[in-house]
């Protein structure tokens, strides 16, 4: 029933069923929503690639033998083979791509393509990450109903958001040997197959925000979560005291002391954030790939947005000063000050 290796997800409304496919036998993963999907991939921490990155822009065929390069590419495959452990699916889609394709690389040219294509799928899944960091975001920060927010959260996006839902549909026609294959095989009548995180995480984000989910992030923490009620719920259940309290025991009386005795700098916070998400929309609506002004990319602005979320936490908890709180409140004016 398969065609090759991927992974095969079917959809059961806003559940899916997934397949891992190495090629010999098919692993099934436990069901999942798609928005838990989507929130366990906002979650990861992406330094670890990020600094791979770096390290394999920077090899040239001018500054790097083949053994160091070697080095390099299997690190990515090692990197990839044990990242997100407690979610296999993420590192057997990145094994896919950049660690069993390697076994076929024969020559220095051959790998300087891999190198290449390596830093193609590293880029795609940090810059995927960010953008729908600072969707969500946007989209928890709207008041409405699910069709207003994801109305306002996509404004100024059709174009780069429908071309990405063409590129994800492209596994689902139903006349593919594929579909055929699966009909009859599986409850589900409808299967679809990714071989790279980037097309399945911008599969797993179109379905979320079909449905009405209650998609939410904590007030105190930043962190997205899917409340266990449709009741709108501002606090999620992370434990964030010795003691074991969590967010939702101690957020409410945080936030209320934190409005009464810094109100300004609480408004400042907003501001910061709504005047900075207007950047990212305005630098969507260019042609180019640079900054200009006071335009800013999604990359730049959600590493800022994480940043201001711990900020503010820590701010709360006492560890961090006001005048340094609002040094990461301001932190993206400065920069743009600088570049002008």
């Amino acid at each position: 029933m398969y065609l090759s290796r991927g992974l095969y997800v079917f959809p059961n409304k806003n559940t899916i069923r997934r397949f891992m496919y190495d090629g010999d036998e098919a692993t099934e993963l436990p069901e999942i929503t798609f928005e838990q999907q989507l929130i366990d991939f906002l979650e990861i921490n992406l330094t670890p690639f990020n600094r791979l990155l770096d390290k394999l822009k920077a090899y040239t065929r001018d500054n790097t033998t083949p053994d160091e390069l070697l080095d390099v590419c299997r690190a990515v495959g090692y990197t990839a083979e044990i990242f997100c452990q407690e979610e296999p699916v993420y590192s057997f889609l990145l094994c896919t791509k950049l660690y069993v394709d390697s076994y076929d690389i024969s020559s220095y040219e051959e790998l300087f393509e891999h190198k290449d294509h390596a830093v193609e799928m590293l880029r795609d899944m940090v810059h995927t990450q960010n953008i729908f960091f600072t969707i969500a975001d946007a989209y928890c920060r709207f008041e409405g109903t699910h069709e207003e927010k994801t109305t306002k959260a996509f404004l100024g996006r059709e174009t780069i958001f429908k071309c990405q839902f063409e590129q994800v549909i492209a596994h689902t026609d139903v006349g593919t040997e594929m579909f055929q294959m699966t009909r009859p095989k599986l409850p589900y009548s409808r299967g679809y197959r990714f071989d790279n995180l980037p097309a399945y995480i911008w599969y797993i984000f179109l379905s979320a925000m079909e449905f009405d989910t209650s998609f939410s992030q904590c007030d105190y923490c930043g962190h997205f979560f899917k409340p266990k009620t449709k009741k709108k719920t501002r606090y999620c259940d992370r434990v964030r005291t010795d003691d074991g309290r969590t967010c939702k025991q101690i957020g409410p009386q945080q936030i209320y002391k934190f409005r009464l005795q810094h109100s300004e700098l609480l408004a400042d916070y907003d501001r910061a954030i709504n005047r900075n998400y207007r950047r990212v929309e305005r630098y969507e609506l260019k042609l180019g790939d640079e900054k200009q002004g006071k335009d800013l990319s999604y990359n730049d602005y959600a590493d800022w947005l994480r940043e201001l979320h711990t900020a503010k936490m820590s701010f709360m908890s006492g560890e961090m000063s006001e005048e340094e709180f609002r040094e990461a409140i301001h932190m993206l004016d400065h920069c743009t000050n600088d570049r002008q």
